[in-house]
């Protein structure tokens, strides 16, 4: 079995960059966990008949407008790595793909979901 640090031609050692750029984002362009759109509710459960404790059900939403700024994120993400690493046409090339992507789905956000794209603006 093939491995993807051989398929890709990634030291190991990459990946824990990675894991260190994410700690340089900016909260504005789509740091995960800070300056997010509320994209869960909760459903309260029927009361336990014995004890009556009542519990609730977390349901989690999609969130356009949080998925946009998750994406812009790794898009960052992929520039200082591609940065970093400018020998590595793979990282270069997921790094454009990435970027194609991106500009489709936000094309696509801001066409059919006008609500949703403003919430970025």
């Amino acid at each position: 079995m093939v491995s993807l640090t051989e398929l890709y031609n990634i030291k190991e050692t990459d990946f824990k960059k990675i894991t260190e750029l994410k700690s340089d984002r900016n909260p504005a362009r789509g740091n995960k966990g800070q300056n997010r759109e509320k994209d869960f509710y909760f459903v309260d459960e029927p009361a336990d008949p014995e004890t009556g404790k009542v519990t609730s059900k977390v349901v989690k939403k999609p969130s356009l407008s949080n998925m946009i700024k998750d994406l812009e994120a790794e898009i960052q993400d992929f520039e200082v790595l591609v940065k970093d690493k400018p020998d590595d046409i793979v990282l270069y090339n997921i790094s454009e793909e990435l970027k194609e992507i991106y500009n489709k789905f936000r094309t696509h956000i801001r066409k059919n979901y006008p609500e949703d794209y403003k919430k970025l603006q």
